[in-house]
């Protein structure tokens, strides 16, 4: 694995740890719990994203492929959102 590649795994995993952080200090803080909510799932949508391209390595693949990832992320976290909005 070239130097290059292990600081694109590296700066995925740094940006993960740290969404993971956002999202624990989130949930620990008085928010209005519809918001934090909110705010946690987009950030989880996003950490779905960052694995698939770079530990799944989609990133480098055939563009099919990634997009039918983008839409599926899009598209089940907008369920998601909209499910919980209405609810």
């Amino acid at each position: 694995m070239s130097g290059l590649a292990r600081l694109a795994f590296t700066r995925a995993w740094g940006v993960l740890f740290v969404a993971t952080l956002v999202v624990f200090a989130i949930a620990e803080h008085d928010a209005p719990a519809r918001a934090a909510t909110l705010a946690i799932l987009l950030i989880a949508a996003c950490k779905i994203r960052l694995v698939f391209l770079h530990f799944m390595e989609l990133a480098a693949g055939a563009m099919p492929w990634r997009a039918i990832l983008e839409v599926w992320v899009a598209v089940v976290t907008a369920i998601i959102i909209g499910v919980y909005l209405l609810t």
